[in-house]
């Protein structure tokens, strides 16, 4: 429960955050991809390690899909991602992602968008548009976000940890300053929450330029032409078929930030959805 004995705060109608984002936007943005794998994290799917060492930050993913998890089936759009994130390999750099993964996102992409028309989010002949049933949906997800908001301007530990993959979406952040009105008991978990939040922050911004070192390759669904290395993250959030009129507006990690070398092992602050520093 939360304070106030109010019962936990859930995304309309049980949407992950990719599913949430589509009918935001009405498009799949690079961002959905890496709130999933945070998402995948905190249901035990996978692990994310961040690494520190000398030559610079990095991060390891570690698929845990042989194992029990207690995060329910995956949906198509999950396993499409996880297939092509780990192939035959159980640990993957993200310094190391490379033009191999494309195929994978793209179809990261057409099953989320075939997962909201099925589910009569989006209109089937006009991508990117929404039906009645989105548009009522999209009314719930602005109150969610608005709540949201509201916990973590709080600096509410439950929702900072649970709901950090909707936050990712939403582009929201937690509020240091909360914390010091936290009474004695709860600032240490306060502290702890708002940490994981912060490295859930840094994974989808290194995830955001490690994308940003790709070449946009054309493909079925991309424009024609020669590949433009360095613009991969805006061609793919925006493929030919949009255009810049669709619905709303780019929600959470939008850009992308310079990359990061590779390096060698290091000190490891791990995530794995136990609350003990991280997913």
């Amino acid at each position: 429960m939360q304070a106030g004995g109010l019962p936990p705060l859930t995304p309309p109608e049980g949407l992950r955050p990719a599913q949430l984002g589509i009918v935001m936007l009405g498009r799949v943005i690079l961002g959905h991809v890496s709130a999933t794998l945070v998402d995948l994290a905190q249901r035990e799917f996978v692990r994310i390690d961040e690494v520190r060492s000398s030559a610079g930050p990095d991060w390891l993913l570690t698929d845990l899909r042989g194992q029990a998890a207690a995060g329910g089936p995956l949906l198509g759009f999950e396993v499409a991602l996880l297939a092509g994130l780990f192939g035959h390999q159980p640990v993957v750099r993200l310094s190391e992602i490379g033009e191999a993964l494309i195929p994978s996102l793209n179809r990261f992409r057409a099953r989320l968008r075939r997962d909201a028309v099925r589910r009569g989010r989006l209109r089937r002949w006009h991508p990117g548009r929404r039906t009645p049933r989105g548009e009522q949906l999209l009314k719930q997800i602005h109150g969610f976000r608005r709540e949201l908001r509201t916990l973590a301007a709080a600096g509410d530990c439950g929702a900072l940890e649970a709901l950090a993959p909707y936050a990712m979406i939403f582009g929201l952040a937690p509020a240091p300053a909360s914390l010091n009105d936290a009474h004695d008991g709860g600032k240490a978990r306060a502290r702890e929450a708002g940490a994981q939040w912060s490295q859930s922050d840094r994974f989808a911004q290194s995830w955001l330029a490690a994308c940003g070192r790709l070449s946009a390759v054309p493909d079925h669904e991309h424009r024609p032409g020669p590949a433009r290395p360095g613009d991969f993250v805006h061609e793919w959030s925006v493929p030919p078929d949009h255009g810049h009129d669709s619905h709303g507006h780019d929600s959470g990690h939008g850009g992308h930030s310079s990359g990061y070398g590779h390096h060698g092992g290091g000190h490891h602050a791990g995530f794995d959805g136990s609350g003990h520093s991280g997913y």
